[in-house]
C-alpha cells in the first residue's frame, strides 16, 4: 500500500523531468497560457470567498454571547471551532476552484494537451509513435472532455449531499473536507491519466477498470496533483507536467492491458 502510493506521489516529479525537455516544452505553451489566465481569474474570487468564510465564522462566534457566564469555555471552544471550520472551509474552497477550473481549463486546451501526451508517450518509447495535429484530435479530445465532466458532475453531487447529512452530525461532519480531497485526488489523476488512454484507443470505462486495479497508486498521484494544484505559482504549471505524470504511469502501468481491449 505505501509503495504504491509513494510511486503515485514520486509521477509529478518525474513528469516535471519530462517537461522540462527541449523538445516536449514548445507543446506546453498554449495549455500555460490558458492555464495562467484560468487560475488568475480563479484564485481573485477563492480569495473572496475565503474572506466571506472568516467574516462568517466571526458572526457565528457572535452567536454564544448570551451565555456570558460560560464565557471563559465558549470562547475556547469557539476559537477552536472556528480554526477548524476555517481549515475545512480554505480546503473546500480550493478544491472548488482547483477542480472546477481544471475541468475548465482542460475543455479549452484538450487538443493540445492531447498532442502534448503524444509527444511525452512518443519520448518515452523512443519510436516513430505517430503523430497528430490539434485539429485532427479536437473533436475527439472534447468529446472525451464532456464524458469525463458528465463523470464528475454525478458524482460531486452525490458527494455534495453526503456532504448536507453529514454536516448535522456532531463531528462526523468533520470528515467531509477528507472526502471532498479524496474525490478531487481522484478526478485530477482521472483528468490526466485518461489523456494517454484516449490517444490509444482505451474507452473510458476501461480506463476507470485500470485505475480501479492501481487504486493506490492512483490516488498518490491525484493527491499530489491536487496538493500542488492550490499552491500558488505552482499551479500555474501544473497541468502539463501532471500530463508527463500521466503518460509515465500510462507507458509504465496501463500499456500492459492493451490486449484487453483489441
Amino acid at each position: 500500500m505505501i509503495k504504491p502510493l509513494s510511486n503515485g506521489i514520486t509521477l509529478i516529479f518525474r513528469g516535471f523531468e519530462l517537461a522540462k525537455k527541449p523538445n516536449i516544452r514548445p507543446y506546453m505553451i498554449v495549455p500555460l497560457i490558458v492555464n495562467i489566465l484560468l487560475f488568475s481569474f480563479a484564485g481573485y474570487f477563492a480569495i473572496d470567498l475565503i474572506n466571506d468564510a472568516l467574516s462568517g465564522l466571526d458572526d457565528t462566534v457572535d452567536l454564544w454571547s448570551w451565555l456570558d457566564w460560560l464565557e471563559p469555555v465558549i470562547n475556547t471552544i469557539a476559537s477552536t471551532l472556528k480554526w477548524v471550520l476555517l481549515i475545512a472551509a480554505i480546503l473546500l474552497i480550493l478544491f472548488i476552484a482547483g477542480s472546477v477550473f481544471t475541468m475548465i481549463t482542460h475543455m479549452l486546451v484538450s487538443p493540445f494537451i492531447g498532442v502534448l501526451a503524444e509527444k511525452v508517450e512518443k519520448d518515452l518509447h523512443k519510436t516513430n509513435y505517430p503523430s497528430h495535429t490539434v485539429t485532427q484530435i479536437a473533436g475527439r479530445t472534447i468529446k472525451r472532455e464532456f464524458t469525463k465532466l458528465k463523470y464528475w458532475i454525478t458524482r460531486a453531487l452525490g458527494l455534495f449531499v453526503v456532504t448536507i447529512i453529514l454536516s448535522f452530525i456532531p463531528v462526523v461532519q468533520m470528515i467531509s473536507p477528507v472526502l471532498w480531497y479524496l474525490f478531487g485526488a481522484w478526478i485530477l489523476a482521472l483528468q490526466y491519466m485518461d489523456v494517454p488512454a484516449d490517444n490509444n484507443g482505451k474507452s473510458f470505462e476501461e480506463v476507470l477498470r485500470l485505475m480501479q486495479k492501481n487504486r493506490a497508486e492512483v490516488m498518490g498521484f491525484g493527491g499530489a496533483t491536487l496538493l500542488l494544484t492550490s499552491i500558488p505559482i505552482i499551479n500555474l504549471v501544473i497541468i502539463p507536467i501532471a500530463v508527463a505524470g500521466g503518460v509515465i504511469f500510462w507507458v509504465e502501468k496501463m500499456s500492459d492491458n492493451r490486449s484487453a481491449n483489441p
